[in-house]
């Protein structure tokens, strides 16, 4: 397979679009299935995680298709031209995670200590409106992010809810959404994080911040896993 090893890095960029370059010439051809991310990782010796990152900026820039536990796709109509490059957010989707999990267990452990009952109403309105959307089958970034954005403002410091939502701020990029579309369309995911939600909830009620940092280091350490298996076609 004509594809290069690659050192800089943002490497999810040049993997995108080399990729793109192989559609584009014909490499690839509508409706052809792509090899594994475990092939691609191998070939390009890059991690599984860069190469999805890489296929979720292609999905976005419409050449290819994900379909969840079967593979990945040339679109039929992947007619944009190689040369346009993948949008670079300032951080990646696995950034984002990996400073949240580090964040915001500490974040709700403060709430806990000075929670209102009016924000403990709006995480009970907030927290329906994630349970309808998962019952619809749906994922609800706007849902998911209230709830966060709830807990850090709850803290009663604005710094920590600035960054906060900094941290969603990043996480609204393109690809990152798409990253989370996609792992919104497992029901095992869906199912797993409303549990989550529901604990930290739970956990700020009684006021005790040490089941509330483990509620959240809980649920941002199960999406991480999440986002790190493999869920394209191929086995871990």
């Amino acid at each position: 397979m004509p594809l290069e090893a690659l050192d800089s890095r943002r490497l999810y960029v040049q993997i995108a679009d080399q990729v793109a370059t192989l559609i584009a010439t014909g490499e690839y051809r509508p409706g052809d299935q792509l090899p594994s991310e475990r092939d691609l990782a191998d070939t390009l010796r890059v991690s599984r995680p860069t190469v999805r990152e890489a296929m979720i900026a292609l999905e976005v820039r419409g050449l290819i298709d994900i379909r969840v536990g079967v593979g990945m796709f040339v679109r039929q109509h992947a007619s944009r031209p190689a040369a346009q490059r993948v949008s670079v957010p300032r951080h990646t989707a696995l950034e984002v995670i990996q400073a949240r999990l580090l964040i915001e267990p500490q974040v709700a452990a403060l709430a806990a200590d000075s929670v209102t009952d009016a924000d403990l109403n709006t995480l009970g309105v907030q927290l329906g409106a994630l349970k309808a959307a998962f019952d619809r089958g749906q994922w609800s970034a706007a849902a998911d992010r209230a709830i966060h954005e709830t807990v850090a403002r709850a803290t009663g410091n604005q710094l920590l809810a600035d960054l906060v939502e900094g941290l969603f701020n990043d996480r609204d990029s393109a690809v990152a959404l798409k990253f989370d579309e996609h792992l919104g369309q497992m029901p095992h995911v869906r199912d797993h994080s409303f549990d989550d939600h529901r604990k930290v909830v739970e956990a700020l009620a009684r006021r005790n911040a040490d089941a509330a940092r483990a509620a959240m280091h809980e649920h941002l350490a199960y999406v991480q896993g999440e986002m790190l298996a493999g869920w394209s076609g191929d086995s871990p």
